[in-house]
């Protein structure tokens, strides 16, 4: 009962609930093992939910008017009339109706998705002017490849934020960096610009210089917003452009906006659990219409 109205629940949680109730102290691999069953007595096992993805979508489209859904396949090895889930593109219409309001900048990232066949969840998130967050564009594909992100960006920018002059917060991942800078891309200047993650940066620093107050010395860095007090700061960041993470060279594109992107705390969390509400309900809803 506590797996289906939480199926993120905890597993501690759950020795713990099982220990009381029983004054069984069951083992965590055993716990494991159990929430898994019951997960797939509600929800089906992993090849029945992998089936049902194309009813999922469609549903969604036919009863959530303005969806905008993008699937992708590629062949079955060994078989040319059989094909494979490969990536899936979506956005919801009041999510595209919503970032006309919003602050002219997104963020994006990827997180890792963990179970039987993986994958990567990319996301676009959008700013309100109270610093609220909301999640516009979605999808699941192989890993944060450049292909990967090629296609997502694309849909990104057709369907859901087709606005001139929009700030892309990410971090340094090669595949985000060469899709936004391909020759021709509509991601470049003049019409949208890049800025990367002051946390990600400082994690880097952290990495190469091993140095806890130059990391903080850079972190203060990147929220200046006047030339003087940077030149303070500044030191070895002279090697990235300055409008790509200071805010004082931003032209007022950030917005204050230097947090972390979708898939770093404290954002992670919420999103992923409103991934999961959004996911149980719509199939619990089909569920129950009985198809």
């Amino acid at each position: 009962m506590m797996v289906k109205f939480d199926i993120t629940i905890n597993i501690k949680v759950l020795r713990g609930s099982v220990e009381n109730h029983f004054g069984y102290k069951a083992s965590y691999k055993k716990v494991w093992l159990a929430k898994q069953r019951v997960i797939a007595r509600i929800y089906g096992d992993w090849e029945e939910s992998d089936n049902e993805l194309p009813r999922w979508l469609f549903t969604m489209q036919m009863y959530l008017p303005g969806t905008w859904v993008q699937p992708v396949t590629q062949p079955w090895p060994g078989s040319a009339d059989t094909v494979m889930f490969h990536r899936v593109f979506w956005t919801f219409s009041p999510c595209v109706e919503a970032f006309k309001h919003y602050k002219p900048l997104l963020s994006i990232d990827g997180t890792h998705l963990y179970g039987k066949y993986g994958g990567t969840l990319l996301m676009a998130i959008a700013q309100d002017g109270n610093a609220n967050i909301l999640p516009i564009a979605f999808a699941v594909v192989e890993g944060e490849t450049k292909e990967a992100w090629a296609s997502f960006l694309s849909y990104l920018r057709e369907h859901v934020t087709p606005q001139p002059g929009i700030l892309v917060i990410s971090d340094r991942h090669k595949s985000i960096d060469g899709t936004l800078n391909t020759e021709g891309s509509l991601w470049k200047p003049p019409h949208a610009f890049q800025a990367f993650c002051t946390r990600h940066i400082a994690s880097n620093f952290m990495i190469h210089f091993k140095n806890k107050d130059l990391k903080k010395v850079l972190i203060n860095a990147a929220y200046l917003k006047s030339q003087h007090e940077l030149a303070y700061y500044f030191g070895r960041l002279e090697e990235m452009p300055r409008s790509q993470w200071a805010q004082y060279a931003d032209e007022g594109r950030q917005f204050d906006h230097t947090s972390p992107n979708p898939s770093s705390p404290p954002y992670n969390r919420p999103v992923i659990q409103l991934g999961t509400i959004i996911v149980k309900s719509i199939m619990s809803w089909v569920s129950n219409m009985g198809w």
